[in-house]
């Protein structure tokens, strides 16, 4: 990498361009929450959480001494984990470190993956500013999340994957590779399956000299993946974090229409004219499967864009935090929005239709214009991101600790920043840390609200921290017993499950 900054001075641009982002993103948050910082999702707060008590050597656990698979990304949680073998003070400053210094690997891997796909180093250059101005994916750098992580690994793995297919020789690096991005987010798997089938039809005429290699990577693949799997499976039954059934996970007949159309009004909002090339590449990728005659360098990452959505759309349609399971797509939908517009260069060109050059530099201008437009529309959601959760989760936490002290345990349907900042036992009425609440949800609605309250009442739950209008059925049958001692409720909600979160207390000599 330093040679390479010697011998390119393109490495300092994007830099320097990475530099002041990063600080104009920072300033914004600091403004905007009136001179504040934080994180600006309660997930993040979670992996917190997960973090320190793995530090301190409880393994996967959120209430100590129960461990649970409450995260698709224990990876992350284990990097998290290390500010807190020294102060706890440090994982604000750590998590936000961690995430910017992979945005810049993935803004330094895009321009190393697009110069091997063949693009000059003035159009590398171009699309890793394009990915550094895409909003959501700076945004996604000082979330404290994985997100960054797995945008850079997946671009190395594509970059290895190129350099196997021009040596005609796999290898077993990226079977680790993929192994671990699959620990960091559970996206990967479809990445790898991907990735074993398109090596094995590009490489089919050299399948012999490469079966072993193809066997080594898959069984060092299957080595670091398996642990997990199996962690879910001793403590939940079930091969997958307790997540996937929390967010309703599960294989559907029809794709959710509305998260196709949420997806696709993000990608808009990212940059207009990148989506409408990446429409065109849609065609031209179904026009070239049809004629048998895709580009091989370029199959992989067209499987990979086009059909995770895809996918997604059938298996888990979860669009929110501005669609942040669809974010790593985006370094290689610039690259394949660049690519559509040099064939249309190219076109025009060879028709003599109009004067290059000159459309050339228009498009460019645009394209560059309507990045900055995301870049400051993320920019402002990230700082009213964090307001949103320091005025709410983390308020509410510090009443807790404040009026509260002597409570043991408390009930909630968010659980990041309130359990983090009070340290106390919690019941999730979600089900992400108490996989019990998913049993509970099945059953019928006047049972299911009377086991819940069962649950409440065994774990010692005198208080119900919640958004009241998630259990309109709950409040309904048992409001009469609930008494609302305190509450945060949000000017402007941009992130947040709801714009007032309640304290109740539960008064259970009326609980019948």
């Amino acid at each position: 990498m330093f040679a390479s900054w010697k011998n390119d001075r393109n490495y300092f641009f994007i830099f320097l361009a990475f530099f002041v982002l990063t600080l104009a993103y920072l300033l914004s948050e600091y403004i905007i929450t009136g001179h504040q910082f934080g994180v600006p999702l309660d997930d993040t707060w979670i992996h917190f959480r997960f973090a320190e008590n793995f530090a301190q050597g409880h393994f996967f656990e959120y209430n100590i001494g129960d461990p649970t698979p409450g995260t698709t990304s224990p990876l992350w949680v284990i990097i998290l984990s290390i500010p807190f073998l020294f102060s706890h003070k440090l994982i604000f400053i750590y998590s936000l470190l961690a995430g910017a210094v992979f945005f810049l690997l993935t803004s330094f891997e895009v321009y190393k993956l697009s110069q091997k796909l063949g693009f000059t180093k003035n159009y590398a250059l171009l699309i890793a500013l394009l990915t550094l101005l895409a909003g959501r994916v700076a945004w996604s750098s000082l979330s404290g999340m994985e997100i960054t992580l797995f945008c850079y690994l997946t671009l190395v793995i594509i970059r290895i994957h190129l350099n196997e297919l021009e040596r005609n020789k796999l290898t077993i690096i990226n079977g680790l590779l993929l192994g671990i991005s699959i620990i960091v987010r559970p996206e990967a798997y479809l990445l790898a399956g991907l990735y074993y089938i398109t090596s094995l039809i590009l490489m089919r005429k050299s399948l012999r000299e490469n079966l072993l290699r193809f066997v080594l990577s898959l069984a060092v693949f299957i080595l670091v993946v398996l642990p997990y799997p199996i962690f879910c499976y001793v403590h939940t039954g079930g091969f997958l974090p307790n997540t996937f059934e929390g967010q309703e996970g599960g294989l559907r007949f029809l794709p959710d229409i509305y998260y196709i159309s949420q997806t696709a009004r993000l990608f808009i909002k990212d940059n207009i004219i990148i989506f409408l090339f990446l429409l065109a590449a849609s065609i031209f990728f179904i026009v070239s499967l049809y004629r048998k005659k895709p580009e091989k360098k370029y199959l992989l990452i067209n499987l990979w864009v086009f059909l995770l959505p895809m996918i997604s759309a059938f298996i888990a349609p979860a669009f929110r935090h501005h669609g942040r399971y669809l974010i790593p797509l985006i370094p290689f939908i610039n690259i394949i929005a660049i690519y559509i517009l040099l064939k249309l260069i190219k076109f025009i060109e060879e028709k003599n239709l109009l004067d290059q050059i000159f459309y050339q530099e228009i498009v460019i201008t645009l394209l560059l214009l309507f990045s900055f437009f995301s870049t400051l529309i993320y920019a402002h959601a990230l700082g009213w991101n964090v307001d949103n959760i320091n005025e709410q989760q983390v308020n509410i936490a510090n009443w807790l600790n404040k009026n509260l002290p002597d409570e043991r345990v408390f009930g909630m349907n968010d659980i990041g920043a309130i359990t983090y900042i009070t340290n106390r036992k919690i019941i999730d009425t979600e089900g992400l840390v108490t996989p019990e609440i998913f049993k509970i949800r099945k059953m019928p609605l006047d049972v299911e609200d009377l086991n819940l309250m069962n649950l409440l009442k065994r774990n010692g739950v005198n208080y119900l921290i919640i958004y009241p209008e998630w259990y309109i059925s709950l409040m309904d049958r048992y409001g009469r017993i609930f008494e609302k001692v305190y509450s945060a409720r949000l000017v402007k909600n941009t992130i947040c499950g709801g714009i007032e979160m309640i304290v109740y207390k539960i008064h259970w000599d009326k609980f019948n």
